[in-house]
């Protein structure tokens, strides 16, 4: 009995399998030279994973408590910390890889509950997962994305599962893996929307259902989130962190958006005009699509609607708030959990289109067609990872564990010399998160000139002591040449890469007196009045 469960299990999901195992070695090798990557949002990941798994709670490594992101993916850190006795930086690898690697095998699940089963159609979609440089990107840094992802899969899993059963324990089991997600990225709202949207505009319930399923779902999916958000307002003065109003144009972030739909399909050299007209495109396809499955008997409760639905959602909500609010510029990480959604999308149709086809002179025709696209996007894959590999044997992942900060004489310095982390002493840096991964020592953020408050705190103070690097710049906080305008700037240790500073307030000018007297002039035999200054 065993014998034929495995076999079978073997034969139909041993594709799925053997891709997951590549997954899985192509993160480690690209993460084998120096670990994985971290940026500075990885530093406040870790460092409250830290925290709390040490026991000191939901708090950064400068003390403060971590409100702008949420909390589920620190304590998921935390957790694995836990188990494993092991610090996150160290297994951070191991864990990435096992993730991808379910991300891949949870796709190949997906794609084999497909409406139009195909074999080779599964076996080239998980060619493309596996190899997708977009996916490799995020797996090779640690960062919320990959848990978020992974739980995303298992939410089209389980959502499509209450579709068929419409039962309150498939509904409740959907609300808590979107609980999850929710509270690992606040981006994870578009989960809730989805399931709402599916539930309320089911045609086979009842509106007294739809309600009360909607209800059930929506308190249950934002429940986690809840908590957060008051342990949050208790904590701060801010509910997820300071946000500046936006400053990108909505057609702008259309055309980001059409650029990194481009790259997942290993075009390049689009235009503006042509790249908004793509966002467009792509978004009214996927609403055609919803269109003709909402319509069509059996079509609604299929795991491709569910992804469908989700796609034009969360690239919605993406656009939409990057140009209410300050984000990065759309790129490849914030649309990242769209990439899956994206190719089945654009792709899911394929197989039964060809079977369509009646002669099957055409129909092989037809597959050539797709054949080459689905070639020339692996070769395009193949050499962006190849490029990324080139580099990364060598050098590392590009971020803080990258050669690069390794190797940077000031961090050496640093680690030497630790008089300057006097709790006494006023520390600040443009790069406080390095300071603390190679120093576990915490210092303060140079204030970005958009809170002026925090700018006028830290121009008050005296002495100080500035950390600089060089190194990758970040235009959104204070410049030197802005702190030279009010502050004298003595160099106390220079280096290849940065600077040590100390840093004291400009003595202000003091204020002239001034007093009048009076004068003879010869020339025009007149009294001229004449204001002396003196000090």
């Amino acid at each position: 009995m065993k014998s034929s469960f495995s076999t079978h299990f073997l034969y139909k999901h041993g594709d799925s399998l053997l891709a997951s195992f590549v997954g899985f070695i192509l993160i480690y090798v690209f993460a084998r030279h120096g670990g994985i990557g971290i940026s500075p949002d990885s530093v406040a990941y870790m460092s409250t994973a830290r925290n709390f798994a040490d026991g000191d709670g939901f708090v950064l490594f400068d003390g403060k408590p971590l409100v702008a992101f949420p909390l589920f993916y620190p304590l998921f850190l935390a957790s694995v910390m836990t188990i494993t006795q092991l610090d996150i930086l160290s297994c951070a690898p191991l864990l990435n890889g096992i993730m991808f690697a379910l991300v891949i095998f949870l796709s190949g699940i997906l794609m084999s509950k497909f409406t139009a089963q195909s074999r080779v159609y599964k076996i080239v979609l998980l060619t493309v997962i596996t190899l997708s440089p977009a996916l490799i990107e995020i797996y090779s840094m640690l960062w919320s994305e990959t848990l978020f992802i992974l739980l995303t899969l298992v939410f089209f899993l389980s959502l499509r599962f209450y579709l068929v059963k419409l039962n309150i324990s498939s509904l409740i089991l959907s609300a808590v893996v979107v609980a999850m997600a929710f509270d690992t990225r606040f981006v994870g709202i578009t989960l809730v929307a989805t399931g709402f949207i599916l539930i309320v505009l089911n045609k086979e319930t009842s509106w007294k259902t739809k309600f009360f399923h909607s209800a059930i779902f929506s308190f249950t999916s934002c429940s986690l989130v809840a908590i957060n958000l008051i342990r949050n307002a208790v904590d701060s003065e801010h509910l997820t962190g300071p946000r500046q109003k936006g400053i990108t144009p909505l057609s702008d972030n259309i055309a980001y958006s059409a650029r990194i739909f481009s790259e997942w399909s290993s075009l390049k050299g689009v235009n503006y005009i042509l790249e908004i007209a793509l966002c467009v495109g792509v978004m009214l396809f996927f609403a055609w699509l919803l269109y003709l499955n909402w319509g069509k008997e059996g079509k609604y409760k299929t795991y491709e609607n569910v992804v469908i639905v989700f796609f034009i959602v969360y690239v919605s909500f993406i656009i939409i708030t990057s140009t209410i609010s300050r984000y990065e510029q759309i790129n490849n990480r914030l649309l990242s959990p769209a990439f899956l959604p994206f190719i089945w999308g654009m792709s899911h149709k394929i197989p039964s289109l060809i079977k369509r086809v009646k002669q099957k002179k055409y129909q092989w025709q037809l597959s050539i067609v797709f054949a080459i696209v689905y070639g020339l996007i692996c070769i395009g894959y193949f050499s962006i990872n190849a490029d990324n590999y080139s580099f990364m044997k060598d050098s590392g992942i590009p971020g803080y564990t990258e050669d690069t900060w390794k190797e940077s004489p000031t961090i050496r310095f640093l680690k030497q010399n630790t008089t300057y982390f006097h709790p006494d002493s006023m520390v600040y840096s443009n790069h406080n998160q390095a300071v603390y991964l190679y120093t576990n020592y915490a210092v303060d953020m140079l204030p970005e000139k958009a809170y002026k408050s925090d700018v006028k705190m830290f121009m008050d103070e005296s002495p100080i002591i500035l950390i600089w690097f060089n190194l990758e710049p970040n235009s959104d906080l204070l410049s030197l040449q802005d702190i030279m305008r009010r502050k004298n700037m003595e160099v106390l240790h220079e280096f290849a890469d940065g600077v040590i500073y100390k840093l004291t307030n400009i003595q202000a000018k003091k204020k002239h007196k001034h007093k009048k007297r009076y004068r003879f002039n010869l020339l025009s035999q007149k009294v001229t009045k004449e204001t002396l200054y003196t000090e």
